[in-house]
């Protein structure tokens, strides 16, 4: 069959690919699909070039991935199809995984495919191939004769490396690795144990009870073997692993720290957690050839953490963390969030602080949006805050109307948060941290930006 995948990706830095969609596409073309991608990455498509490519690739079956953020454009794209050609179309990601009724009460989707539904968009082309389907399949709700047939959530495959690599030729990846200043992303493992109440992950562990281990991790082999044919194919100068939290699995970081500098030796960065990582994984780290860290902080005021975050960590904890991945040698990078529910003037100012303690060589700073399916979402809900579009940014703009500030207050906060954790110690960086918020909206800047960047100017910003 012909299937089209579309990613409508409109998150504006970083570009990546869909992980997902990559893998799906490999799945599809293992049992002799012929797959085309529309992808809106680099470029929104026209309406009629949309038509253009259904008329000349004639699918039989349209996939569409969509978290949140991209279900607006997912619709536009998927109504355009529906009016050219009536094929099944078939929505997944986290979207349609915690809120399946809202795909389905859209008139261009026919099917939800809920949580890790790869295989099961697989057997749903082997019953259209046949000539119909059965609306059995596991993972999948189906919209039929004006009424929803839900199917229970399948087990969780509990070896990763059954899975095939993610196509990442269907995507055109050099151009991807090119906008990030030469840096390919992986996936080493799927799941997180933590439940902090603005995330996902405990809305899935609930979900997923029953049907099998949600903490799961590919095995360092399978892991090296990817990244060995994606530097065989593709220019890279770097390495991000979008793991969670890379260090959960300690013999399996000890295999990591041993084999990798020996069989890829490319600089990587890593996300770790406060409470989750010790010395001596830094130091593995370090001797695997890892350049920077990640970490949350979130927020500097022990009750918003704690009580509304739930992230369970003390200052202690935070100051300790990124002192051990100092000592090690490694940068360090600090994520922070504003706007949080409960949040006023005084909690950001104690958020500020504790950067100003810990002095990450990097800051972020994201504006809290609440997402469907999460604890943090319902309390805004029930505190009628939730405004009714939803935000295309975190870092721009906000789904939540929040008591004490307003987004536009939010984005000086941001702009200037930076400023204030480095004018201190480092007056430099300080101001141009500042100079870089304030035109990083500019597309000529923001290239100028990665230029300079790549050409070593980052090293000023280090100092």
């Amino acid at each position: 069959m012909k299937v089209l995948l579309i990613y409508p990706n409109v998150v504006e830095s970083p570009k990546d690919i869909s992980i997902g969609l990559a893998i799906i596409s490999s799945l599809l073309k293992q049992n002799k699909h012929e797959v085309r991608l529309l992808d809106t990455t680099f470029k929104k498509p026209k309406k009629k070039e949309i038509i253009e490519l259904i008329k000349t690739f004639d699918p039989d079956v349209v996939g569409v991935t969509a978290a949140t953020n991209d279900l607006d454009n997912a619709v536009k794209i998927c109504k355009i199809i529906k009016k050219v050609k009536l094929i099944p179309i078939v929505c997944g990601g986290y979207h349609a995984t915690i809120a399946p009724e809202d795909i389905l009460e859209q008139d261009c989707f026919d099917v939800a495919a809920i949580g890790e539904s790869e295989y099961s968009f697989v057997e749903l082309l082997k019953e259209l191939e046949k000539g119909g389907s059965k609306f059995e399949t596991k993972n999948l709700w189906y919209k039929y004769e004006g009424k929803i047939i839900k199917n229970e959530i399948g087990r969780l495959s509990q070896d990763l490396d059954k899975l095939p690599f993610a196509d990442r030729e269907i995507f055109d990846y050099q151009n991807y690795i090119n906008s990030n200043r030469g840096l390919a992303t992986f996936i080493s493992s799927k799941g997180c144990p933590f439940e902090c109440s603005y995330c996902i992950n405990k809305v899935l562990i609930e979900k997923y009870k029953g049907k099998g281990k949600y903490l799961r991790f590919r095995s360092i082999h399978n892991l090296l073997k990817e990244i060995k044919d994606v530097k065989n194919n593709y220019k890279i100068k770097e390495i991000e692993f979008y793991d969670d939290t890379f260090t959960l699995n300690k013999e399996r970081l000890r295999e990591f720290a041993e084999r990798y500098p020996q069989e890829v030796g490319i600089p990587f960065y890593i996300n770790a957690r406060v409470n989750a990582v010790t010395k001596e994984d830094f130091r593995l780290l370090k001797q695997a050839g890892c350049i920077r860290v990640s970490i949350g902080i979130e927020s500097g005021d022990p009750y918003i953490r704690n009580t509304i975050l739930s992230r369970n960590q003390t200052d202690e904890q935070i100051i300790n963390t990124f002192k051990w991945a100092k000592e090690a040698g490694l940068k360090t990078y600090a994520f922070n969030m504003i706007g949080i529910p409960y949040e006023d003037g005084i909690s950001i100012k104690k958020t500020i602080e504790l950067n100003e303690k810990i002095q990450p060589d990097y800051v972020g700073v994201s504006i809290f949006n609440a997402f469907k399916g999460t604890k943090l979402y319902d309390l805004c809900k029930e505190n009628d805050w939730l405004k009714e579009t939803d935000s295309k940014s975190y870092f721009q703009s906000s789904n939540v109307e929040h008591p004490n500030f307003t987004v536009k207050q939010l984005k000086r906060i941001r702009d200037k948060f930076g400023f204030r954790v480095y004018k201190k110690t480092n007056k430099k960086r300080a101001y141009i941290d500042l100079i870089d918020k304030k035109f990083t909206k500019v597309p000529l800047y923001t290239r100028l930006r990665s230029k300079l960047i790549e050409k070593g100017v980052k090293k000023i910003v280090e100092k």
